[in-house]
């Protein structure tokens, strides 16, 4: 009997245009025009479910660093009077993990000592006037930089300090708005009254009991009639410039303000692995000194790419599942070489 033959997945555009006709024919049964019920309940496992409810665990955790160069090629090791440092974690509850689609977060989030940079300049700037308007920023960065990590630390963090916040990607919108969680087909926004409201409310507005901030991920772009602050985290170098001539040219909003993702530390990459590869405390995150050398190999090939470097890690030390293993394969291997990219 001939083998079956393999299905080719749809592409993404396939995958909107069926969405597209379910919603149409009222067969999509996310959003929709009937508000009545509060999704909240049916998203136990979200992490919208934790942020609404503030199930949101926020810990640290310290490393001694073992680099002080960022270069793409070279690493610089620190001399005996190393540092401390001192990284923040955001942690959801069981079953819950950042993200829809990014399985590698886990249930833990690493804050890169950037990120609160990033919140508290956009807040600043947003309510430094006295009449406030309309801002748009660009967080621009290579693919696995991070920029969806930014956006779920954004969304955690602004609605904790009494925003509304709504996160769309090309499929999907979701939404927290006076303490309620709404989603939607992402391109259909006006079919969804609370969310199309809130995004073009002026977050100026005397109405506007809470300010709403709006995050486009993953080459989403906010639509003609954005009136809310927005943030875009979804745009690498090479999109950036087109993305701002749509959001200016096609969609008559305000110039973005762009700023940069930075590359990743040596100690970041590490700091991350350990939340990632840990299931346990805080306090049995370890390295070994193989794992360590392993690591600066793997931060000079990849130039940094935490995404690259913690899905080789998941590869071969994790043997593709979520603990962390004393052993790795790179043992077997001359100079500990990776075996795979």
């Amino acid at each position: 009997m001939a083998p079956p033959k393999q299905q080719k997945m749809p592409s993404m555009k396939e995958l909107q245009d069926l969405l597209a006709v379910l919603d149409a024919e009222g067969g999509l049964a996310i959003g929709g025009g009937d508000e009545s019920a509060n999704l909240d309940d049916l998203f136990e496992d979200s992490y919208f479910h934790a942020i609404l409810h503030n199930n949101v665990k926020q810990d640290s955790f310290s490393i001694s660093s073992i680099s002080t160069s960022t270069s793409d090629d070279t690493t610089t090791t620190t001399t005996p009077s190393t540092p401390t440092l001192t990284f923040e974690t955001l942690t959801l509850p069981q079953e819950c993990a950042w993200g829809d689609d990014h399985e590698s977060l886990g249930r833990q989030l690493l804050v890169r000592p950037g990120y609160q940079s990033v919140l508290s300049a956009i807040t600043s700037a947003s309510s430094s006037s006295s009449t406030p308007q309309q801002t748009i920023y660009m967080a621009t960065g290579g693919s696995g930089i991070g920029k969806s990590s930014l956006a779920y630390f954004l969304v955690h963090k602004l609605h904790a300090a009494g925003h509304n916040v709504v996160i769309s990607d090309p499929m999907f919108t979701n939404a927290l708005l006076d303490n309620q969680y709404y989603s939607s087909y992402s391109p259909h926004l006006e079919k969804h009254p609370s969310i199309h409201t809130a995004i073009s409310t002026p977050s100026s507005s005397s109405t506007t009991k809470k300010p709403t901030w709006w995050i486009c991920d993953d080459g989403f772009l906010p639509i003609k009639g954005t009136n809310c602050h927005v943030i875009v985290t979804g745009s690498t170098a090479t999109t950036a410039d087109k993305d701002t001539d749509t959001i200016r040219k096609k969609n008559k909003l305000v110039q973005p303000v762009q700023f940069q993702i930075p590359k990743w530390s040596l100690d970041e990459i590490r700091a991350g692995l350990l939340v990632s590869l840990s299931s346990t405390s805080k306090d049995s995150l370890a390295m070994t000194k193989e794992q360590e050398a392993v690591l600066e190999s793997l931060f000079k090939k990849f130039k940094g790419n935490p995404k690259k470097t913690f899905a080789w890690v998941k590869e071969n030390w994790t043997g593709g599942g979520g603990e962390s293993t004393t052993t790795t394969k790179t043992s077997k291997s001359k100079s500990n070489k990776p075996k795979r990219s």
